[in-house]
């Protein structure tokens, strides 16, 4: 019998809360060691899960010989050294969105992984929730696409608390446009195909990073799209993502405070008139949405370390989100629109 594949998590926020049950979820997995930002957080988390080791630092973590792989849930702007380091290590990596700061620093990354042959793996949930699968397969019931509406509107808990940590910070790769825009930019091309160019504002929130977003997006298949996101609309009414065809209407909403779990599906067509909800169940509604979900990233995750062969998503599909964040980034500078090359 092959012996699990030792995991160490680097980063106990998002990493202790939903990393570590997802990857527990697949037997083929195990976490041997946790490194945090003090030794003393890190012994306190590595208790608390049950893990043998504990690290106050991931360079030693990525030292660690009996350590095959890594799954990151640290800032962005740690999150591009550590990546780099583990893929020039050997070390498999599971990371999580945005990939890096810029495109330099995410194809530097993606390069030093595929030199080495590592497998990798990002995390973006949203292909992973039932509903958002559900409304892929009803896509050819609405016929052409006309146009497409997303808005994503809600108050998080660090605006919430006016904290100061790195999710409101600029230098750190705080902001909405990394923290819920690159989400968004990797399922509309997942359901959509690739985005052709894009406009964008940008709404600051100083000396702090950008609070909302606003984007047109044009498709290579010959649609268009609004995106309005903001991370600081005190009771915003949730997730919404409507799309028009010439056939019908497909919408799914969200108005719970689960990003995973609590997706509503419904689809209105010509021939019957009116929108009805379609039957989408939720993951286990007992726990944090978000395991299910970065639980199938993870698995298919293993099967390429154990099988050599690619995950879906990968560096790859990073980068191409980090291409389409620097664009939204210029395009918002220059008060112009940006091409993208095809992924």
């Amino acid at each position: 019998m092959t012996p699990p594949v030792s995991i160490g998590l680097i980063g106990v926020g998002f990493g202790q809360q939903v990393q570590a049950p997802a990857f527990r979820a697949d037997p083929r997995g195990e976490i041997r060691a946790v490194c945090a930002s003090s030794l003393e957080r890190a012994e306190s988390a590595a208790a608390a899960l049950g893990v043998p080791r504990a690290y106050g630092d991931w360079r030693e973590l990525l030292a660690d010989p009996t350590i095959q792989a890594v799954a990151l849930a640290v800032p962005p702007v740690a999150q591009a050294g550590i990546a780099l380091a583990a893929a020039r290590a050997g070390k498999h990596v599971f990371c999580e969105k945005p990939l890096a700061l810029n495109m330099a620093q995410a194809q530097t990354i993606l390069a030093a992984a595929e030199q080495n042959r590592i497998a990798h793996a990002m995390d973006f949930i949203f292909p992973e929730i039932p509903a958002w699968r559900r409304a892929r397969e009803l896509l050819p019931a609405v016929g052409r696409v006309r146009h497409i509406a997303l808005t994503w509107r809600l108050e998080t808990y660090a605006y919430r608390a006016r904290l100061k940590n790195w999710k409101m910070s600029p230098e750190s790769g705080g902001g909405t446009l990394n923290n819920f825009a690159s989400h968004s930019f990797y399922y509309l091309e997942w359901l959509f195909g690739p985005v052709a160019r894009l406009a964008a504002t940008l709404r600051p929130s100083p000396p702090q990073a950008d609070a909302g977003v606003e984007l047109w997006l044009e498709f290579a298949a010959g649609f268009s799209a609004t995106v309005s996101i903001a991370a600081d609309a005190f009771l915003g009414p949730g997730h919404y993502l409507e799309v028009y065809g010439d056939d019908g209407v497909l919408r799914l909403e969200n108005q719970t405070a689960d990003y995973a779990n609590g997706f509503r599906l419904s689809l209105g067509t010509r021939t019957d008139g009116k929108v009805e909800p379609v039957a989408a169940p939720d993951d286990n509604a007992t726990q944090d949405g978000r395991i299910a979900a970065v639980a199938r990233i993870a698995s298919r995750f293993l099967d390429a370390i154990l099988s050599g062969q690619p995950v879906t998503p990968g560096l790859r599909d990073g980068l191409r989100v980090q291409r389409l964040i620097d664009a939204t980034r210029e395009a918002a500078r220059d008060g112009t629109w940006q091409t993208l090359p095809p992924p």
